[in-house]
């Protein structure tokens, strides 16, 4: 009996694992001077400190009925010594096996919520 329990759960373990699905995103800070924080995109956190020419990135894995999946990019920059928060205007969309960068400039288009109704 447990030799049938068990080589149902390895049989479950092989079903569940292969209904998942991989993709990996990048963000790379061509930010003049300045330091980006806390990234993230969606739900991921994709690093916590990119300095100027630094790129990091996440592998993403779901199932395959969640791909695909679109979002802004959200940080903390901080220049001069003055931080604030912000998003990218443009949303990024990852797909299943898409390898996806993110670069972010001085002519990226972001936007600071906190400011919006303003």
């Amino acid at each position: 009996m447990k030799k049938i329990t068990l080589l149902l759960l390895l049989f479950l373990v092989m079903v569940l694992s292969s209904c998942m699905e991989d993709a990996k995103i990048t963000v790379q800070n061509n930010v003049q001077n300045a330091k980006l924080e806390r990234i993230s995109w969606d739900n991921y956190s994709v690093a916590s400190s990119l300095m100027t020419g630094e790129s990091r990135g996440i592998t993403v894995s779901d199932y395959k009925s969640d791909f695909p999946k679109t979002s802004v990019v959200k940080f903390l920059m901080t220049r001069g010594g003055n931080q604030v928060y912000l998003e990218t205007k443009s949303t990024f969309t990852l797909d299943i096996n898409d390898n996806l960068l993110i670069v972010i400039s001085d002519t990226t288009e972001v936007i600071n919520p906190a400011l919006q109704g303003r």
